[in-house]
């Protein structure tokens, strides 16, 4: 069995250990930068450890079918959240989360992709939070008009 490609200084398998930044890569040997996606999955630190290890397991099955497109992975149960690392290739985070989100249909994609990949997650997921986004702005500009003094 392949181990997972997760780092982790600590002794146990779910204590805290370094923050990501100071663990995740951010560039390939060549100095090219690499993408990555993150994925929430609702009340994750609740999971029971039988429950947290069938998550790895199905996050090691999307590692399998994506081979070495995939150079880092991390589940924090604090915030709730899965990261991956993968190589810069146009569509291969929308094809990681699709088929994480297939295994773990729980999870939802978040960041800068959310529009491209919410498209077949959620259907209509990112409309709703665009039109909340404008009328939000739309609220503020309108506080922010100068108003004419009343003759």
């Amino acid at each position: 069995m392949d181990i997972p490609k997760t780092t982790s200084p600590s002794t146990s398998r779910w204590q805290p250990s370094a923050p990501l930044w100071q663990r995740a890569p951010n560039k390939q040997a060549d100095g090219a930068p690499l993408a990555d996606l993150m994925m929430l999955i609702p009340r994750l630190k609740h999971y029971s450890e039988v429950q947290i290890n069938h998550l790895q397991s199905m996050l090691e099955e999307v590692l399998k079918e994506f081979d070495e497109k995939i150079v880092f992975t991390d589940i924090n149960l604090k915030l709730n959240v899965i990261w991956v690392t993968v190589l810069p290739e146009p569509g291969l985070c929308r094809e990681v989360a699709l088929a994480i989100r297939k295994r773990v249909p729980e999870a939802v994609m978040v960041g800068n992709q959310l529009k491209s990949t919410t498209t077949e997650l959620q259907a209509g997921g990112w409309r709703n939070w665009a039109m909340l986004i404008k009328r939000a702005v739309l609220k503020q500009t309108v506080k922010t008009l100068p108003h004419e003094p009343k003759r």
